[in-house]
């Protein structure tokens, strides 16, 4: 079943708005009020045959509150340690939430579909988290560059940005980093496509132990790591819901 292949999907609207709640609600409400009408069906007869239905929702998220993931309670603070549990959350746990206005909830959900059939956007979500890492590595290595000389001089000569740069080219992929023009004292770097940011994420950790300092080598690496083995185990057509689990720190208890 390919749920979010083009040839699978079949568009019925089309609206031009800015996203919010009220608006949505109300321009998609014959849309939204068809779908609620099969979704309490759940068998459709169409030529004499019977159907069932099943529902899935999918594309874009925003993480732009304090607790966005739809799937657990992990705050935006602790994002970035996978290895901390979070109570897991369900769509009636959701549209509690929205009656007493907890948990970054403001409205209930406008489809009530159950979350193990919402489907996220998985490459949209790989390529925004690998610019961070690349972002956030290039920011550590200007500033352990400075720490170095007790000063900020060019930061394009800096060591450890330099090493930074040619690690990241050693995986195979054309990169560079330069100032900006507009801001000479900042960086800008090269936009890298979908299929050389997985080189870069699978080979450049090995590179981490001639890059950085040993007291955050380790930390960085592993969170690299687990980010790597979370994306190959969501974009698998079978994936293994045990190291989902794992490592983005669900807890059904």
């Amino acid at each position: 079943m390919f749920i979010l292949f083009s040839i699978d999907n079949h568009t019925i609207a089309v609206v031009n708005m800015p996203e919010k709640y009220d608006l949505l609600e109300a321009a998609l409400d014959p849309v939204l009020s068809e779908i609620k009408e099969l979704m309490a069906l759940k068998v459709v007869q169409v030529g004499g045959k019977s159907y069932e239905l099943e529902f899935y929702l999918g594309g874009d998220l925003k993480a732009n509150s304090k607790y966005s993931c739809i799937w657990c309670l992990v705050p935006s603070s602790d994002r970035w340690d996978t290895s901390k549990l979070h109570p897991s959350r369900s769509i009636e746990d959701i549209e509690a939430c929205a009656a007493t206005n907890e948990y970054s909830v403001k409205y209930p959900p406008l489809l009530s579909i159950d979350l193990d059939h919402v489907v996220p956007d998985e490459l949209h979500l790989f390529l925004r988290i690998m610019d961070i890492l690349i972002e956030n590595l290039i920011s550590y290595a200007v500033e352990l560059d400075i720490r170095a000389t007790r000063k900020q001089t060019d930061l394009l000569q800096g060591a450890t940005l330099k090493k930074v740069q040619a690690s990241i080219q050693s995986c195979g992929v054309s990169f560079q980093i330069w100032k900006k023009k507009e801001k000479p004292g900042e960086l800008d770097w090269t936009s890298l496509g979908g299929a050389q940011k997985r080189k870069v994420l699978s080979l450049l950790p090995a590179q981490f132990p001639n890059i950085l300092p040993p007291e955050t080598c380790q930390r960085v690496a592993q969170l690299w790591k687990d980010f790597e083995e979370t994306y190959s185990a969501i974009s698998s057509w079978t994936p293994d819901s045990t190291v989902i689990e794992t490592k983005v720190g669900l807890n059904h208890k």
